[in-house]
């Protein structure tokens, strides 16, 4: 088989198995409520500022992953307007539950590419640098509430080796010295290697950067586990936040596992087996997962059309 025959049937293939995926998730879980449709019922009780809240936290997180953006970016000389770094967060979102494998991303790297000449080399260095400081976050904040606020059980135990080791293993990209990957500077490769590897050397040394992006982070975790919070709350669950907020942490490892459109289904698998490790109901972190979800999706759902019309107008005038 030719490469390019095989460039063509990799695209379906993928196609294929994130529907697949998408369907047994979808299935197993309509299948879940309906043997146990007792979990469904407090959804009928949630009142207008519970469903209010939920949707502002929602704004609040896509706020926030848009000034990551303009950090970032700013650092390599783009300066994105707050149409474009709120545009491109939402953009991003509506993306990646249209389609799996992250599409909205690939969207966002497309539109930095042609509107500001941002190449796709250093668009990974301000990707990898946005996820390293958010697991580093994760885990430390993870280490923390278990240690401090969690009674220490046998399968708590694992969650915070786990934490531990996400720290450590992200600690060890910060210290490492700048590298250089091998073999010829003029190879397609090896050149956009070392310009992805020099982009994460040069946000790495900028402590100011580095900084901002934590609180950034800080905020953004917070804020996460404040909507969990809030979900259990309007499911008439007495979950302290602590909890909340060690399920919205599980979560966010979602990121690496992109195999549905936005992630759906793998981040509510996600929430069962935290549910599980750390004592809570994995019924009812399930209801407050799609709680969360479905103000996401409405904020992504509403905005999303209209920053994309913007930001195409963006892209004609340039």
């Amino acid at each position: 088989m030719t490469r390019a025959q095989n460039s063509a049937s990799y695209g379906p293939r993928h196609k294929i198995w994130s529907v697949v995926a998408f369907s047994v998730v979808i299935a197993g879980i309509v299948l879940f409520f309906i043997m146990k449709p007792h979990f469904l019922r407090p959804i009928l009780h949630i009142t207008l500022s519970q469903a209010s809240l939920l949707v502002v936290t929602s704004l609040i997180c896509t706020t926030i992953n848009g000034l990551f953006l303009k950090e970032l970016t700013s650092k390599f000389g783009v300066n994105l307007s707050i149409v474009e770094w709120f545009g491109l967060s939402v953009v991003t979102t509506l993306g990646n539950y249209i389609t799996p494998f992250s599409g909205g991303m690939i969207a966002r790297a497309a539109y930095l590419k042609q509107r500001h000449s941002f190449s796709y080399s250093k668009f990974m260095s301000v990707l990898a640098a946005n996820y390293l400081v958010i697991f580093w976050m994760i885990g430390m904040a993870g280490t923390v509430i278990l240690v401090k606020w969690v009674k220490m059980v046998s399968s708590v135990y694992v969650v915070l080796v786990f934490f531990i080791l996400v720290v450590g293993v992200i600690s060890i990209f910060f210290l490492f010295p700048s590298i250089k990957f091998p073999g010829d500077d003029k190879s397609f490769f090896v050149a956009h290697i070392n310009e992805a590897l020099s982009g994460w050397d040069l946000i790495r040394k900028d402590a100011a950067l580095l900084f901002t992006i934590v609180v950034y982070t800080a905020v953004n975790i917070a804020v996460n586990g404040l909507s969990f919070w809030i979900a259990y709350s309007a499911l008439g669950a007495a979950v302290p936040f602590t909890s909340a907020l060690l399920v919205s942490l599980f979560i966010s490892f979602s990121l690496l596992i992109n195999v549905t459109p936005g992630n759906i289904g793998v981040q509510e698998a996600i929430v069962g087996l935290s549910s599980g490790l750390l004592g809570l109901g994995a019924g009812l972190a399930l209801v407050a997962a799609i709680l969360v979800r479905a103000s996401a999706l409405l904020v992504a759902f509403t905005l999303g059309p209209i920053f994309s019309v913007l930001l195409s107008r963006k892209l004609r005038s340039s």
